[in-house]
């Protein structure tokens, strides 16, 4: 430990409950509780359950822990969230099996390779449009986990998504139910037959069974250049083994599809409730697009579609948190955090504090009218709905461009007629809607 460690205060400590900290708290109002863990300061500790917590507020912090220092910073293993099922995968997995990782698998989201994926999204993003609008009524969460769903069968799997959709999303579910949950339960063994955790265990064998099936169905040494031929690739050369080749593919089948939908959900809603930011989108795809249909040399002039996107991933940003766990005791932003500390850089805090952002729970993407990330005058990770550092997520290209070509492609062909005003935000790994959006959609003259 060094001298300056040793010297540094201990962050200030929010009092919790005995036994369970701050999990109620937590559970009925996530947003509140951060609130008032900030009332200690920038860099606090607490509890939920039996886990020894701190959290990290400020964009300095933050870029320390991400940036400057992220190799004194472990990934917190699957066991720490209740999803063992996703621990061996890219999204958990540490030190040199996650660099072991990447590197196999960078080359599939190089730019390049990604902007191949953009007619697939844009033309599954206009015949998605179609249908919801030939329908008497839409559940967005639900509709736009089968578009996204399509569109990572199509480009990263090279399969037809639809036979292995309800499956995929009955395992989908069952991650963002434990992720959700109060984080006393979470506590609780997965063998213990509880109600959640036969939901869980119902769900996650859906999912191992499309794994069973896409893994059955791939031989290596195929000239496929897709992410499922890579992988059985890995396996055959002794790169990954049978855990982590199964925990990739888990990993991919929910944050693929499911974090690139919630933001859809959230935009889609949005446009709904918002009819001045819905015009202003409608007049820029009919002035953009050559078509019905957005591409990829349409994205430079689609500057207020990229505006939504952002502003979406502010408000609601796709993951809720990150997480980092300390090997030994480390100082952030002046303040000692004890080593084994469980530590969260909460998005869904920083994205909506009033120190960066002006209103901060209205969702306004003219305050990206100067497209600067993050706009204006404030620290760079005050906005950082991918993560960043060296970990910062793989997909970030990929779910970007969807979102946008997506988002332009819908909003061309059909408007949100009918949207409920109150949708309650549920925090988990996402930050989703916590029952069904039910819209209404027509198709645009």
């Amino acid at each position: 430990m060094s001298q300056t460690t040793q010297d540094a205060p201990l962050a200030p400590k929010r009092s919790g409950a005995p036994l369970i900290g701050s999990a109620v708290a937590f559970a009925r109002d996530p947003y509140a509780l951060y609130e008032d863990i900030a009332s200690h300061g920038d860099v606090v500790r607490f509890s939920l359950g039996s886990y020894d917590m701190a959290t990290v507020l400020h964009p300095d912090g933050i870029e320390q822990v991400l940036v400057d220092d992220f190799d004194r910073f472990r990934k917190p293993d699957g066991a720490a969230s209740g999803t063992d099922v996703l621990s061996e995968g890219l999204l958990l997995s540490d030190g040199e099996q996650w660099h072991r990782q990447r590197t196999g698998l960078q080359p599939l989201f190089y730019r390049e390779r990604i902007e191949t994926y953009a007619d697939t999204m844009a033309t599954y993003a206009a015949a998605a449009a179609d249908e919801w609008a030939a329908a008497d009524g839409v559940d967005l969460s639900d509709a736009t986990s089968t578009y996204t769903l399509r569109v990572l069968g199509k480009t990263l799997f090279g399969i037809g998504a639809a036979e292995y959709r309800d499956a995929v999303r009955a395992g989908a579910e069952a991650i963002l139910e434990r992720t959700s949950q109060n984080p006393v339960s979470m506590g609780i063994p997965e063998w213990i037959p509880t109600p959640s955790n036969r939901r869980y265990e119902r769900g996650i064998d859906r999912l191992d069974g499309v794994v069973s099936d896409l893994l059955a169905d791939r031989e290596p040494g195929s000239d496929r250049e897709d992410l499922l031929s890579l992988l059985v690739d890995m396996r055959a050369d002794d790169e990954l083994d049978e855990a982590e080749i199964r925990s990739q593919l888990v990993t991919f089948l929910f944050a693929g599809h499911e974090t690139t939908a919630t933001a859809l959900t959230w935009a889609l809603a949005e446009l709904g409730r918002k009819p001045a930011v819905a015009r202003r989108l409608h007049e820029e795809v009919d002035a953009v697009l050559d078509g019905d249909c957005a591409t990829l040399a349409d994205l430079p002039e689609l500057s207020y579609t990229e505006q939504v996107v952002r502003e979406t991933l502010r408000r609601y940003p796709s993951a809720s948190a990150v997480f980092r766990e300390t090997d030994e005791a480390v100082t952030v932003d002046g303040y000692r955090i004890p080593a084994d500390t469980f530590l969260t850089l909460p998005q869904f805090h920083v994205h909506t504090d009033e120190r960066w952002w002006t209103d901060p729970m209205a969702f306004d993407p003219s305050r990206w009218d100067d497209i600067d990330d993050p706009p204006g005058d404030r620290p760079e990770y005050a906005y950082f709905p991918f993560g960043g550092g060296p970990r910062h997520c793989i997909g970030m290209r990929f779910a970007r461009m969807e979102l946008q070509l997506a988002l332009a492609t819908v909003a061309k062909r059909v408007r949100i007629v009918d949207a409920p005003d109150d949708i309650e935000v549920a925090v988990g790994s996402t930050v989703h809607p916590a029952d069904p959006v039910e819209v209404t959609l027509e198709r645009r003259t």
